[in-house]
């Protein structure tokens, strides 16, 4: 997210209408390093939540893990979107 906004709002203000890969390749990136912080993170979370049993382990790792990542891939999907928009005048 912090990536491809930031790309996104440069690109927007000089005017850039980037390629495909341009725009998406830093919700790629975002991705990516999403995926990497999670998975480095998981083995402390869930080790934590192994000694808990029933549906708290599933609500925890839905609210750790699924939500922000749909928060990360949506916002920079919507950047990648708006930095390839061209209006027709």
């Amino acid at each position: 997210m912090i990536i491809s906004r930031t790309l996104a709002r440069k690109r927007i203000a000089a005017g850039v209408r980037p390629g495909w890969f341009g725009a998406w390749g830093p919700v790629m990136a975002d991705a990516a390093l999403f995926f990497g912080i999670a998975g480095f993170s998981a083995p402390f979370i869930v080790g934590g939540l192994a000694a808990s049993q029933g549906a708290w382990v599933y609500a925890a790792l839905f609210a750790i893990y699924f939500i922000p990542m749909q928060i990360v891939l949506i916002i920079s999907a919507m950047w990648a979107a708006k930095s390839r928009w061209h209006d027709e005048v």
